[in-house]
């Protein structure tokens, strides 16, 4: 009883500190983009997966859209966000980045773009 009184109580203490090392706030972030050839979109979309930070990632080729949701981020820079499409990171423009499931994602097709 002893044995499984310590074991339960270290597997907690475990997985706190697991926990403070991970959040629960999970964002968003979408954009326009431009890729012409929808097999390169591919390649980047699942290099995109790669990345610890993303949990869903999808590139739309016939409407140039993306929609990325994270993980285990708090906040998400415009310069981050760019920086995961790589060698098309100048192409991406009307980005919006906010926190899933409080803020309202834009509808498309996007307006007011800058």
């Amino acid at each position: 009883m002893k044995l499984l009184f310590a074991i339960l109580c270290l597997s907690s203490s475990y997985a706190q500190a697991q926990s403070e090392n991970y959040t629960d706030t999970r964002l968003f972030a979408q954009c326009m983009f431009d890729v012409s050839d929808q097999s390169e979109m591919q390649i980047l979309q699942s290099e995109m997966y790669y990345n610890p930070n993303i949990e869903m990632v999808r590139l739309d080729y016939n409407t140039q859209r993306a929609l990325v949701i994270t993980s285990n981020l708090e906040e998400l820079s415009l310069e981050d966000f760019i920086s995961w499409f790589g060698e098309y990171g100048a192409t991406t423009y009307c980005v919006q980045i906010g926190v899933y499931g409080i803020d309202v994602m834009n509808t498309y097709p996007f307006t007011n773009c800058q």
